[in-house]
């Protein structure tokens, strides 16, 4: 695989992880998504950034997580070939709305995340990054979820207890540099929910040390100006406990009265994705995702 196998089409973003090019395949005019990234010695930390989500990506599959093609190095530049997400981001959605998204709407699109965490996890992997800008979407009506940058996932058996993430949605344990596990993307997958039903942040603050002392010492004054049901404010709330042990496991989200019919939904609109057969639908299909060997 090379770059000349590509046209390349457009820049979708810049950063200190290199650049994201959308392009097409030049043999079947197929898009999809390019991350250049220049190899740098002088840089450990970026270098590790590139084997680790290659690493991850290659492990994971899974409808609700963007598929990965391919990696190659070419002189000086290494290159992911990835799935091409055509409806942009979840915070491009939120942002370019006046008003929160409808309940019913938050929480289809929340179950598909919670059954692409619950994947990563299972292959013991924390994400440590969910955000807006890392879930992506895609389809005809832009609704199926696509879970994406895991330059910062690590794997859970190593010894290496860095900490990372955006400031908004990392949870208490990381900011202290405590040890943490998956309860930490727990957490994160908490301020996501509450921003897609809200279309607000559960910690507004305006400094790194007011949010840090807003999400470690401060209780979240939530649902403050939007109307959801009970259900709804109980999953937000256990997602937001501050001691890791009182959140709940992606296995359990996955029984939560007000996600199952979502979660069975999900099914039925992507039965050939999850090799289910929406003709014959039953509560069998979801044994795949919830009777894993792990327990976490």
């Amino acid at each position: 695989m090379q770059t000349q196998h590509f046209q390349f089409e457009a820049m979708l973003g810049k950063g200190s992880f290199g650049k994201v090019f959308l392009v097409k395949r030049k043999k079947d005019r197929k898009q999809f998504v390019i991350k250049q990234q220049d190899q740098n010695s002088g840089n450990a930390w970026l270098n590790k950034m590139i084997s680790a989500e290659v690493e991850c990506m290659q492990i994971l599959r899974h409808p609700n997580i963007i598929s990965y093609y391919g990696a190659w190095q070419e002189s000086n530049s290494f290159y992911i070939l990835m799935e091409y997400a055509a409806r942009g981001t979840l915070k491009n959605l939120l942002d370019k709305r006046s008003n929160p998204l409808l309940e019913k709407d938050s929480l289809y699109l929340f179950a598909q995340v919670v059954l692409g965490v619950h994947h990563i996890h299972s292959k013991n992997i924390l994400h440590r990054d969910l955000k807006p800008e890392n879930i992506m979407l895609t389809g005809c009506m832009g609704d199926i979820v696509k879970i994406g940058d895991f330059g910062l996932s690590r794997d859970l058996r190593e010894n290496n207890m860095s900490h990372a993430g955006t400031y908004y949605y990392i949870a208490p344990e990381m900011l202290k540099k405590e040890p943490y596990d998956f309860k930490s993307d727990i957490w994160s997958m908490g301020v996501v929910l509450y921003e897609m039903l809200t279309k607000e942040l559960a910690f507004p603050a305006l400094s790194i040390s007011e949010i840090v002392d807003m999400i470690c010492k401060g209780k979240p004054q939530l649902f403050k100006t939007v109307k959801v049901a009970r259900d709804t404010k109980i999953i937000v709330f256990k997602m937001l406990q501050q001691k890791s042990s009182k959140r709940p496991s992606t296995r359990l989200l996955l029984l939560c009265p007000c996600l199952v019919p979502y979660i069975a939904k999900v099914y039925l609109n992507l039965g050939r994705a999850y090799a289910s057969s929406p003709e014959t639908f039953s509560l069998d299909i979801f044994n795949p995702f919830i009777n894993t060997s792990s327990t976490k």
